[in-house]
């Protein structure tokens, strides 16, 4: 064999031999040594490095010997002491007495908050709960015992109760009442309801509903709405302004009264001893958290702004004996108690409550009535186990006068009196010791709770689940208000049966289900993102081919910006899409819709505007959330018409895009636009390999092994198929996927296809909330429509398709005028 020229090239010329011979002995000798085991302990060989116990025989070793050299005989302790000083022991974890000590339960309380925050109730709620994180709080999503019916039960006729302490409170003091409306009522407009201004809320009365804008942009820049409650100081002109808003929105709105009002935060003189000192119990944690947390903003003017965060707590309680529960719950201070002159002022508020105000029923008072009432710990007047409601006897209320209802106090809002309240608050072992040493019941102590109590009646009548009152305490309170409701019979709630509730009462769930701001973008980017993975998740044979065989877009988003500027007559790209709200508007629209009046002027006609819409199935039918809602062809007018009362539905069943799609590829490849005089006679293309083993298959093998094999060969062949096509997909693909996820292959035009057009019938709109409805007993839903496509729509009747059905489903619509609440 002939050598390559290049080799003979590289090779050296000469060889060193006392270099080469030295390198070998020193490679022989380390050889040598790893497999000598002369040296080791019989039974062993050498597997890498070694402790010093492991040098000597199995009888001399000892436990102990890891943590104490002198177990070692007393020639190895030389080389032993260096070995256990260089090791590193696992540290043993702390004993359960030593974590169960309340000062270091404290510390692992408040370790874990660092990230989301606990309300007072969360221990309580994450034994019964599903707890989730959201908007920076562990909350409580929904019952592991109880699914909506029987909340919707009580509802309607007990009560229900939610703790709703996560929503955020700013108290606004200025000396005059037009230094703080004046600069604030640029973000409010009253074509759609009250404002900060409105007069029946200056006096104190009520707590109103309010919706935000942006500075100069209605109707389109909508924030969110928020809760305001005015007072005013009794012995100095002073006004204060209590505005309460949901936690996805406050930062927005805060930023928004600093930049309105001028105002500048307060650099907090904190001292270093109080910051060192680590408290001892909650409550003095929480009284840490008031002096720490609390921000202050002022202004030239005299204008404070405190962000109250986390320092009050607000339950709220749904159902027509809401009223009756609190009653029983709420032991109001006697008037022998009320000494001071500041706590006088209650006694003719307790008095009421204790006669009238207390048995009677939510719906009976005007939306936002707030009351003021002196409290004691409800501890001392809890039940030691769950009591039944006592009724109210053949007591009849008369109707209720506004004149007669008594300004409410602004005892409330001095923090001094809520930090009292705290600091006097008696210890759960001090109240067992003085229940144990006194032999009549406890029933007042020195802590008095100021709270209040407002009214929620937005429906107007008595017969809606969303009726009944708000609870605002002090915070330090709330576990031992929770608790006495809890034994009141009120049944507690989470965060998606309020959903439900919004639903059964025409209500948008804020910001679920609000598409114009950017909180609401916030969660429909989170739940997309979400439903995305769990999409991609299942297996390719496991997946619905939305595109393919149901004509779904979107399946897991909204995307109003587009449908609207879809039925846009000129194409402003620019515009911005916005929910009409003001009342007029959509009632000159409900009338149009009905055919009762002229159509909107052309101006609105020809914005991006969004239709908020109610939608009430006909026979069967369930909308879900991302359903579609279509206009109907005249034939499927006609075919409504001719319904028998046997015929359950009209079912329009979606044709599949997957023929479509194969015709065109066909033609595009040019397959079918050969001349047809042209025979080809090449036939490797239609050539197949065929396997011998396949046209001679083993006799002796038996057809159910023949089964498994060809199952297990497609098994391998489907799984190396899907790791090729998750290798192609970034990790950052996958969290920002478009609509080609839910796509096969070969449905690239998906994109060019216009979103109103999307399938056999017209979209109009989408619904955002929707279910079977107890209160309707059929389906029903809340949604969005286009403005622009209602001129498509005969009578209100429409067409409704899931997202995961192939049928359409007649209903009909009406327009919601509900304002948007918390």
């Amino acid at each position: 064999m002939e050598e390559d020229e290049g080799d003979l090239l590289n090779r050296p010329c000469r060889l060193d031999v006392m270099s080469f011979v030295k390198e070998r002995v020193r490679q022989i000798a380390e050889l040598i040594q790893a497999i000598d085991n002369r040296a080791l302990v019989s039974g062993e060989v050498t597997k890498g490095p070694r402790t010093a116990a492991q040098c000597l025989p199995r009888h001399m070793r000892r436990r102990a010997m890891s943590y104490n050299v002198k177990r070692f005989p007393r020639t190895q302790r030389r080389f032993a002491k260096a070995v256990i000083a260089a090791s590193k022991h696992r540290q043993k974890p702390p004993s359960r007495f030593w974590r169960r000590r309340p000062r270091n339960l404290l510390l692992n309380y408040v370790r874990r908050q660092r990230m989301y925050v606990w309300l007072e109730t969360h221990i309580w709620h994450a034994k019964r709960f599903r707890m989730i994180k959201k908007w920076g709080y562990n909350l409580a999503l929904r019952s592991y015992q109880r699914a909506f019916r029987p909340s919707y039960r009580d509802s309607m006729r007990h009560c229900v109760a939610q703790d709703s302490s996560f929503l955020r409170c700013f108290q606004i003091i200025g000396p005059n009442l037009m230094a703080i409306a004046k600069p604030l009522c640029v973000m409010c407009s009253p074509d759609i309801g009250p404002t900060l201004a409105s007069k029946i809320a200056l006096n104190g009365h009520f707590e109103l509903s309010v919706m935000l804008y942006e500075p100069g942009k209605y109707p389109s820049g909508f924030i969110a709405p928020v809760r305001l409650l005015w007072s005013k100081h009794r012995t100095r002109e002073e006004f204060t302004l209590a505005v309460w808003t949901h936690p996805s929105s406050s930062q927005v709105i805060l930023t928004k009264f600093i930049c309105l009002l001028q105002l500048k935060k307060q650099e907090q003189k904190v001292d270093a001893n109080t910051v060192s000192i680590l408290p001892k119990t909650f409550d003095e944690w929480r009284l840490h958290n008031m002096e720490i947390k609390t921000d202050i903003y002022f202004s030239e003017d005299g204008l404070k702004l405190y962000d109250l965060s986390d320092q009050l707590i607000r339950f709220r309680l749904h159902g027509p004996k809401s009223l009756q529960i609190l009653h029983s719950v709420l032991a109001v201070v006697d008037d022998k108690d009320c000494e001071d002159l500041s706590m006088s002022e209650f006694i003719s508020c307790n008095q009421s409550w204790k006669d009238d105000w207390g048995l009677r029923n939510p719906g009976e008072f005007p939306d936002g009535t707030v009351f003021s009432l002196l409290v004691e710990d409800p501890r001392l007047t809890r039940p030691s186990r769950k009591t039944k409601l006592k009724e109210a006897g053949l007591f009849s209320a008369k109707s209720v006068d506004i004149s007669d209802l008594q300004l409410p106090l602004s005892y409330f809002w001095n923090l001094e009196i809520r930090r009292k309240a705290l600091e006097k608050k008696i210890v759960e072992a001090d109240l067992q010791k003085m229940r144990s040493l006194q032999l009549q019941t406890v029933r007042t102590s020195d802590a008095k709770i100021p709270v209040l109590v407002v009214i929620r009646n937005t429906i107007g009548g008595t017969t809606s689940p969303y009726i009944g009152l708000d609870l605002i305490a002090p915070s330090g309170f709330g576990s031992e208000f929770w608790i006495a409701l809890q034994y009141g019979t009120a049944r507690s709630v989470g965060l998606r049966d309020k959903k439900f509730m919004e639903l059964e009462s025409k209500r948008f769930n804020f910001p679920s289900d609000v598409p114009d701001c950017g909180a609401g973008l916030n969660e429909f980017k989170e739940e997309y993102i979400s439903l995305q993975e769990k999409y991609l998740r299942r297996p390719h044979n496991r997946r619905i081919k939305y595109w393919n065989d149901l004509s779904i877009k979107y399946p897991f988003n909204f995307n109003f910006s587009e449908l609207s500027h879809d039925w846009l007559q000129h194409s402003s790209s620019l515009e911005a899409t916005y929910v009409v709200r003001s009342r007029q508007i959509l009632g000159i629209i409900d009338k149009w819709l009905n055919g009762k009046g002229p159509a909107p002027e052309e101006a609105i006609m020809n914005s991006a505007a969004l239709i908020p819409v109610c939608l009430f199935s006909f026979t069967t039918g369930r909308p879900q959330r991302f359903a579609l809602i279509c206009a109907p062809v005249n034939e499927d007018l006609d075919e409504m018409m001719r319904l028998t009362k046997h015929k359950k539905a009209l079912e329009i069943v979606e044709t599949p895009r997957t023929s479509n799609i194969s015709k065109s590829v066909v033609a595009e490849n040019g397959k079918k636009t050969e001349a047809a005089d042209f025979i080809s006679l090449d036939v490797t293309p239609n050539e197949k390999v065929v396997s011998l083993d396949s046209l001679f298959p083993d006799i002796q093998m038996s057809s159910r092994k023949r089964k498994l094999k060809d199952k297990k060969k497609m098994k391998r062949k489907k799984a190396k198929l899907a790791k090729k096509l998750e290798m192609k997909l970034d990790g950052e693909q996958k969290a920002v996927i478009s609509e080609q996820v839910m796509v096969s292959k070969g449905d690239e035009g998906v994109k060019s296809v216009r979103y109103s057009m999307s399938c056999s019938r017209l979209i109009v709109g989408r619904v955002v909330r929707g279910d079977f409805s107890f209160v309707h007993g059929k389906g029903f839903a809340t949604g969005y429509c286009c403005l622009s496509a209602l001129k498509n729509i005969r009578c209100g009747i429409v067409l409704f398709r899931n997202v995961t059905s192939k049928y359409y489903h007649p209903a009909r619509i009406t327009i919601v005028k509900n304002h948007l609440d918390l």
